[in-house]
């Protein structure tokens, strides 16, 4: 009896050692369990951890390239804005030196034009003094230079716009010309047309008379046209008549 308590306490005993065996072997494997989740959970946490830091720093490095090529794009667009306007003052530059050649242009040809004008002026008024001058000596020199029959013709034109009194004393003294140079053709035809020698002399004496009459009141009369004022006109007609003529004729 004794053994057998002694065999069944001792079963009992080695059913609670291993019924405690077990519990420990459980309790050992649940820890081991737990041990184990712990440890999936912190590498799931550091994986979580690590994919979210390099979430981050792909983010924070996408960030960045965005901002690069932000900046980059700002830059290009800097560049180019700096571009247009480096074109536009080149070509305002451009047209400003063309608009300032162009005036330098108008103002040379300005110059030149005036220039011109000037020396045409200097001409004019030189061709207007040596004219002036040429038909004050021809005003002073006609009187006594045109011929006979040009001094009566212009006398005889100025007779009307003459006093009543002046008229008719120089209307007689061409009338009186007139009759000495119409003497003078009669003798001089009578001088040819006779041989005696007697004749002859008689009329070369009444001829030279004659002409000697006809040169002195040619005379008095470019003495008159010369310094009457009323005669003016024909001083100015004759010498434009005396300048004209005197003139040589352009050759064609």
């Amino acid at each position: 009896m004794d053994i057998i308590a002694f065999i069944a306490a001792l079963a009992l005993v080695a059913s609670a050692a291993l019924a405690a065996w077990w519990a420990w072997r459980e309790a050992a494997a649940r820890e081991a369990e737990a041990r184990l989740r712990a440890a999936a959970e912190e590498r799931a946490r550091q994986e979580a951890q690590a994919r979210t830091e390099a979430e981050e720093r792909a983010r924070q490095e996408a960030q960045a390239r965005t901002e690069a090529e932000e900046r980059a794009r700002q830059e290009a667009q800097a560049r180019t804005e700096a571009e247009e306007r480096a074109r536009q003052e080149a070509q305002a530059r451009t047209k400003a030196e063309e608009r300032a050649r162009q005036e330098a242009q108008a103002r040379t040809k300005a110059e030149e034009r005036a220039r011109q004008e000037a020396q045409a002026r200097r001409a004019a008024e030189s061709r207007a003094a040596r004219l002036g001058a040429d038909l004050a000596e021809a005003r002073a020199e006609a009187p006594q230079r045109v011929d006979e029959r040009t001094l009566v013709n212009a006398l005889r034109r100025a007779i009307p716009s003459l006093e009543p009194e002046r008229a008719r004393r120089l209307e007689n003294q061409l009338e009186s010309l007139a009759r000495n140079r119409a003497q003078e053709e009669q003798l001089v035809a009578e001088l040819g047309a006779t041989a005696d020698e007697a004749a002859r002399v008689q009329l070369q004496t009444k001829l030279e008379k004659i002409r000697f009459d006809a040169e002195a009141l040619l005379k008095r009369l470019r003495h008159v046209v010369a310094e009457d004022p009323a005669l003016s006109g024909v001083r100015l007609s004759l010498a434009w008549g005396a300048r004209v003529s005197s003139q040589p004729k352009k050759s064609k």
